[in-house]
């Protein structure tokens, strides 16, 4: 089991990501402040580490970058008006960050590719596969802008990071955005930075992510998200180069070299006036399709292979791999990755068979949408009643810890009929 030190200051996030860690095969020591985490880094290893940037204490989470040992990779958690830190802690190594609110599953992801090689995901030999890959690889020094389509699951943040290590940018900042999780009300000055006071609580001027990439590739992914507004102002930056910050009249440049990605059929939302028409055939200058894992052959032995390796299993049975090699992957690799783990641990070392692959398959369509909803409004509730649960009851000091507004979190709490004290 690999050991991760968890250095967060809000308890109630604090406890909700040391369950899904620990749900995730991790063991975790979680701590509030950067005292105890430079503390426990130097009795203790670990195989990663993830903190705020801003917490409590004399050491921030630049500094408990700064005392950890080389080759063990660190992922900065951000708040809204903290990327710059994050960018610094980049540079400084650490292995990536991740914007607040996120998904868990977005986190999990990154940290299994910074845990085990951001090389895990592109291992493959099937025509169709090494087709796109050699696609994505030719064009990435051309400059131009490229889009990158697939199926959740596929690598297509994996083959971003390809196409950054061969766009000659490499010494360059690799900016990923998820378009889908940063909320539509922050997501201009996220993009583009804002002003001292070109908001309600803004303090001080901040750089945006396009500032940022400078000489490097900023990674929109899930751009299918995009409120429509921005897409005009995304649309500039693609035509002109240029953009303002939020509140600033400057006009500032930028050169970065732009990576897009969507499992949705933008053209279909075009047609749906969803997406800007303009704005696609910007973002597609040159496509790139990822395959599905159902439709690559033998890579799916390959893949399992070294996930039953990676996660030390001992064999499959014939009926077993058989059943890999069938089964339509609608999750693809990061489900057949997620469905050999769990075999290892149900085997106990002994030879995996038929009965441990845990396929969702059976499920019909509507009661697996229905089972995530389910799931996701359980891990919802378990944050709001923790956030209450951290600040006494007030429920506006529990709204700034979400980062939802007060109407918001009201609103829910009655839905789910969550008792305050």
């Amino acid at each position: 089991m690999k050991r991760i030190l968890l250095v967060e200051d809000k308890r109630g996030m604090r406890v909700m990501l040391s369950t899904a860690l620990e749900e995730d095969g991790w063991e975790v020591t979680a701590v509030p402040d950067g005292d105890s985490a430079v503390n426990h880094i130097q009795k203790n290893s670990y195989d990663a580490i993830l903190t705020d940037v801003c917490i409590p204490g004399r050491y921030n989470g630049i500094d408990i970058l700064e005392n950890t040992p080389s080759g063990t990779p660190v992922i900065v958690m951000t708040a809204f008006g903290t990327i710059d830190m994050a960018v610094d802690a980049m540079k400084k190594g650490a292995a990536d960050f991740i914007s607040k609110p996120f998904k868990l599953d977005e986190l999990l992801e990154k940290l299994s590719s910074v845990s085990y090689g951001h090389s895990e995901f592109m291992l493959g030999q099937s025509p169709v596969y090494l087709k796109a890959v050699s696609r994505a690889e030719r064009a990435a020094p051309s400059g131009m802008n490229i889009l990158i389509l697939g199926e959740s699951g596929t690598g297509k943040e994996l083959l971003a990071r390809r196409i950054h290590q061969r766009s000659g940018r490499e010494n360059g900042p690799f900016i990923p955005v998820n378009c889908a999780a940063i909320p539509e009300n922050l997501m201009e000055s996220e993009l583009f930075g804002a002003e001292e006071g070109a908001y309600t609580g803004s303090t001080e001027a901040r750089s945006g992510r396009f500032t940022i990439a400078r000489g490097g590739t900023i990674f929109l992914d899930e751009i299918a998200d995009l409120d429509m507004s921005l897409q005009g102002k995304l649309l500039r930056v693609l035509e002109s180069g240029t953009y303002h910050s939020v509140g600033g009249t400057e006009e500032l440049q930028s050169d970065a070299l732009i990576v897009s990605a969507s499992n949705r059929d933008l053209w279909n939302m075009v047609v749906k006036k969803l997406f800007r028409e303009d704005l696609f055939y910007r973002i597609s200058e040159f496509p790139v399709k990822l395959p599905p894992l159902r439709e690559r052959g033998d890579d799916i032995q390959l893949l399992s292979e070294h996930y039953l390796g990676l996660y030390r299993g001992n064999s499959f049975t014939d009926s077993a791999f058989r059943s890999l090699c069938s089964y339509s992957w609608p999750g693809n690799i990061r489900e057949l990755k997620n469905i050999i783990r769990r075999a290892c641990v149900n085997s106990c070392e002994e030879v995996i068979t038929r009965e441990m692959l845990e396929f969702t398959e059976h499920k019909s369509e509507g009661s697996l949408v229905e089972q995530a909803a389910h799931a996701a409004r359980i891990r919802e509730r378990v944050l709001i009643e923790s956030a209450l649960k951290e600040t006494g009851g007030n429920r506006r000091k529990a709204a700034e810890i979400l980062g939802v507004s007060y109407r918001t979190l009201l609103t829910k709490i009655k839905d789910m009929k969550i008792a305050v004290e």
